[in-house]
């Protein structure tokens, strides 16, 4: 195996990152089979650059911490001692032939035998695109990959670090009421468990949203930290290079950052740095960008919008742009010269619509967030009848609609009840493990994606569920002006039912109608 087009310094760095990532997968293994609490007392912390040495130091700060939590492990420690202490000496490829064995020792991850899945004649793919390829291959062959497939999806990952540009095909987001489900899972994570565990499946990106945000804030409130931030843009680059066309890829962006908190001085710098950052997601083929509207009053969060809009560089048609609302802080509505301060969740709620609408964003989310972590469930703090209508409301606007907060097993199906587009689950509640005791995150729980999907399946097949999602195609249907009167009649008795949670009556006759309609 030759690894003759990187320099030496660079092949070194690339063999101590699969080091520190086999660190990684026996701190998860030993984790998800610890019978006691998790515990983690650092969170993740911010990248920097780090010369040879420093990342060897690292390795041997991993390596310690990684006894201490787990003494079990320390003849696997010592074992990666005696590998580095062969760096200085070793040839490049009897280094990465001595980690690939330990992988295969200790986490069982690489092939045995060397089928040789990749799509090149080359000794390396030297484009993206063939390694997307090949991590296709894997995951709809359930195997493990071998070991130059291995490296060549992690030098992959170094190209993208190194400024390689992503050229992949990307699948945007549904219309409401025709995708291949109603109700899509935003499956969440900063960007790990996505490589590690959504990616890895077929089955658990359909009817998925692979979503890209930072969720880890300890214990914080959500005026110091917020709820929900922007993840590491390299992460998102490997996201989709993973993903690629086989789900919608989507990231959080975060709130405005007004520093003088004087909103129109500093509406350029906050425009131009949110639009950069947006035009960038959208580059690599991200199919929606989240912004939250925050520390802002109506008048000014339509400004926003309008402005933040129109400086983005992106293909309006199956690119989207996003508004979070959140349902626990007071919204000022000042839009004609008054200071009506809204309080109620639904109230708010519903001004949100107004004001995406007004300010040109394709989709609402409204967010249950509060300053307590975990979230209390967003659909504990509305009723069916209320999120019903949010969502009502939106679609019959033009609108994409989105619930996030607090989702666990039991709130899946009254979300799909509402025929809302997407959902927001992940991190601490259903996705990874938490210490209780200071927030921070710890593995990805990918098994659990499969329950998800089981869970929202069942619901969409029920009557309320059917109901939903032809309320949300009637809607929509609305909004594009494509209903006659006998159907926009339908449309009203089947929302009234579907408020009252009795459909039976109604259900059958309209999906024979609703299925002949078309966008």
């Amino acid at each position: 195996m030759s690894m003759m087009r990187w320099n030496e310094d660079e092949a070194r760095r690339l063999i101590l990152g699969q080091l520190v990532s086999l660190i990684d997968g026996m701190r998860t293994q030993a984790i998800r089979t610890s019978t006691g609490k998790f515990r983690k007392r650092e969170p993740i912390s911010v990248f920097r650059p780090q010369t040879l040495q420093e990342l060897m130091a690292q390795v041997e700060v991993e390596l310690e911490k990684l006894v201490a939590d787990h003494g079990q492990l320390r003849d696997f420690a010592e074992s990666i001692r005696v590998l580095l202490r062969r760096m200085p000496d070793a040839s490049l490829l009897e280094m990465y032939d001595a980690v690939m064995d330990a992988s295969e020792q200790w986490l069982g991850d690489v092939a045995v035998e060397d089928a040789d899945g990749l799509r090149t004649d080359a000794q390396h793919p030297t484009q993206l695109e063939e390694v997307s390829l090949l991590i296709d291959d894997l995951r709809r062959e359930r195997r493990k990959p071998t070991r130059r497939e291995k490296l060549a999806i992690h030098m992959a990952h170094e190209a993208l670090a190194n400024g390689a540009r992503l050229q992949l095909p990307y699948k945007p987001l549904p219309i409401p009421g025709f995708g291949d489900t109603q109700t899509y899972m935003s499956v969440t994570d900063p960007g790990e468990g996505h490589l590690a565990g959504t990616t890895t499946r077929e089955d658990w990106m359909r009817g998925v949203l692979v979503h890209v945000e930072h969720l880890e804030r300890g214990h914080q409130g959500r005026e110091s930290v917020e709820s929900y931030r922007i993840p590491r843009i390299l992460n998102v680059a490997k996201v989709r290079l993973h993903v690629a066309g086989r789900a919608p890829v989507t990231s959080f962006i975060g709130r405005p950052m007004f520093d003088s908190g004087k909103f129109h001085l500093d509406l350029w710098k906050t425009v131009q740095t949110m639009s950069g950052t947006c035009t960038a997601m959208f580059q690599m083929g991200v199919a929606e960008c989240k912004v939250a509207m925050d520390r802002m009053t109506a008048s000014q969060i339509i400004e926003f919008m309008r402005c933040l809009r129109s400086n983005i560089l992106r293909d309006s048609r199956t690119q989207l742009l996003s508004a979070a609302i959140n349902l626990n802080t007071p919204l000022v509505d000042d839009r004609d010269g008054g200071s009506r301060v809204v309080v109620d969740r639904k109230e708010i709620g519903l001004l949100g619509i107004e004001l995406v609408k007004a300010g040109g964003f394709d989709k609402v989310t409204w967010d249950g967030a509060a300053d307590t972590y975990p979230s209390l469930p967003v659909m504990e703090q509305l009723t069916h009848a209320e999120a019903l209508e949010l969502v009502h409301r939106a679609h019959e606007r033009g609108l994409r609609t989105y619930f996030s907060a607090g989702f666990r097993f039991p709130h899946i199906p009254l979300a799909v009840y509402t025929g809302v587009d997407g959902v927001g689950i992940g991190g601490a509640q259903i996705l990874r493990y938490m210490d209780s005791q200071t927030g921070f995150h710890g593995p990805f729980q990918p098994e659990n994606i499969s329950r998800i999907l089981a869970i929202r399946d069942e619901a969409a097949r029920s009557p309320l569920g059917r109901a939903a999602a032809l309320l949300a195609r009637l809607d929509w249907l609305h909004s594009q002006r494509r209903l006659d009167d006998h159907q926009e009649e339908l449309r009203a008795e089947l929302y009234e039912a579907l408020s009252r949670q009795q459909v039976d009556s109604v259900l059958q006759g309209l999906e024979s109608q609703a299925r002949s309609a078309t966008v």
